[in-house]
């Protein structure tokens, strides 16, 4: 009986010393898997600089196909043929940096850290940049001269509407394709039209807050 009370406690002792060494070595495992070895680091790094959608594409979906995540800094599409062009004062490709500009640490919290485009321009929230700062970005590559002589509403507006508001930035074809004659209208009429109601809503309002005093 002493015997195999001595054997069965040998066994126990070798299997523990066994499940402690696998245990250790499982956790230098998952150690070793997050620390990024310097080399991997460094080509991680250099496919940013190559190509810098690389860094974006980790998050952003890069399908023309696909819509985004759904939230208000994401706008139906992809960027069409944007990803597709070079910027004719540069002669650069356009990467996602050109128009965005680089993220901080804190992107993912909504920071103020890159360009975000906004077209309405009636929502009750105070968009992140004002028009003139997106429109510069875009008159990186359209010049403001071509765009008076195309359209005399590109000189009226151009900086206190976002190019956004007009123009689609993120369709699924062609980003700034030259809008339709009946489309122009429509966006004229119903832009105006909106500012109009706005406009009476308020005088009323005004008029109707004097009579109460």
């Amino acid at each position: 009986m002493n015997s195999v009370l001595k054997k069965f406690a040998k066994l126990s002792a070798v299997f523990g010393v066994m499940l402690f060494a696998t245990t250790v070595q499982a956790e230098q495992a998952k150690t070793e898997a997050k620390q990024e070895s310097p080399v991997a680091s460094f080509e991680q790094k250099l496919d940013n600089v190559r190509d810098p959608n690389h860094y974006c594409a980790q998050c952003h979906n890069l399908d023309v196909a696909k819509d985004q995540a759904v939230g208000t800094n994401h706008a139906g599409k992809f960027h069409g043929v944007h990803l597709t062009k070079e910027n004719p004062a540069t002669g650069k490709p356009i990467t996602c940096v050109s128009c965005h500009g680089n993220i901080s640490e804190n992107h993912r919290k909504g920071v103020k850290d890159v360009m975000r485009f906004d077209g309405d321009i009636f929502s009750d929230e105070k968009p992140m940049y004002t028009a003139e700062e997106q429109n510069q970005v875009c008159f990186s590559c359209h010049r403001p001269k071509d765009l008076r002589e195309k359209f005399w509403a590109h000189d009226v507006h151009a900086m206190k509407l976002p190019c956004a508001s007009c123009h689609t930035l993120h369709p699924e074809k062609e980003a700034m394709k030259e809008i339709k004659t009946k489309e122009r209208v429509k966006l004229c009429v119903d832009c105006h039209g909106e500012q109009r109601k706005r406009k009476e809503a308020a005088q009323q309002m005004t008029t109707e807050q004097k009579d109460k005093q």
